[in-house]
């Protein structure tokens, strides 16, 4: 069977932003294609990207999360990761959707979507 889209999951965070660059990039690409369901989660570390600072690396990160969220796919925001570290599921101008990751993961597993941890 045929996948019918891909759930990146990023949970590396800015100790290992070299994985979470490469998840993002192939979200952002695979998003740009068009001919693929593709949907962004930020679960544990992963939600650290969303904190405002001004490494060159972070800018990076936060401009594929953007990039993805902008060409229409969901970007989903683990809540337990979020309230962990006293963030929201905002990012600049940014909102996204706060989301249980278990269910998330569940909901597309059911639909036949991949899952790709970074």
């Amino acid at each position: 069977m045929a996948s019918k889209g891909i759930l990146y999951i990023v949970i590396s965070g800015p100790d290992a932003y070299q994985r979470a660059s490469e998840g993002l990039r192939m979200a952002e690409y695979q998003a740009g294609d068009g001919i693929h369901g593709v949907a962004l989660m930020l679960q544990g570390e992963g939600v650290e990207w969303l904190r405002e600072g001004d490494e060159e690396y972070r800018k990076e990160i936060q401009t594929s999360i953007g990039v993805v969220h902008e060409l229409g796919s969901p970007v989903f925001v683990c809540g337990v990761s979020l309230n962990e570290r006293g963030l929201t599921a905002t990012m600049n101008d940014y909102k996204f959707l706060n989301s249980s990751a278990p269910k998330r993961i569940s909901q597309v597993v059911s639909k036949g979507w991949q899952v790709a941890v970074f």
